[in-house]
């Protein structure tokens, strides 16, 4: 059976899931939003929440 060629999309997923996994990209991410709000910039409730939620899970589960 011949091998399906695979178009741009797949291969930049492909390449993506292995060289910067989402959850990484999500952590920076955070960790950006959170200097911005340290730094008292003004940031949706919604966002506010979910970095809220992201710290405490770190604090939970710290770095070993």
């Amino acid at each position: 059976m011949p091998r399906k060629k695979q178009n741009y999309i797949e291969k930049r997923q492909e390449e993506y899931n292995a060289v910067l996994p989402v959850g990484d990209q999500l952590d920076a991410i955070l960790k950006a939003f959170d200097i911005v709000l340290q730094q008292d910039g003004d940031l949706p409730y919604e966002l506010i929440d979910i970095i809220e939620k992201w710290q405490d899970i770190k604090t939970k589960y710290p770095k070993q």
